[in-house]
């Protein structure tokens, strides 16, 4: 069985065994034929796919992207199951927990 454990992490932070991730960012482009969009945090830049039937996505929104993170070249790309619209209030919260529980992960929660 695929292992389910989702992390939570920022774009520029995902490895190669992260094989579900979940990640916050603002929508770049979007192609409404395919689905297809560039999401960016903090410079960092990814393409996602998402399922048609579900995305309902425009440049400048910021999303909440829950996903399979797949290798391509030399960075990933992720193959979303799930994109939430989210406001600037998530967002903010969403960076200063990974800030937190990154700091608590580094410094064996002292």
């Amino acid at each position: 069985m695929e292992n389910q454990v989702i992390t939570d992490t920022k774009i520029g932070e995902i490895k190669q065994d992260n094989i579900r991730v979940r990640i916050v960012g603002r929508v770049v482009s979007f192609d409404e034929k395919t689905g297809i969009f560039e999401l960016e945090d903090d410079e960092q830049k990814i393409t996602c796919m998402a399922n048609m039937s579900e995305s309902h996505t425009s440049p400048q929104d910021l999303v909440l992207v829950t996903g399979r993170a797949i290798a391509a070249d030399s960075s990933f790309e992720v193959r979303a199951d799930s994109v939430e619209s989210i406001n600037i209030k998530d967002y903010n919260n969403y960076k200063k927990y990974l800030k937190i529980r990154n700091n608590l992960l580094n410094n064996n929660g002292s």
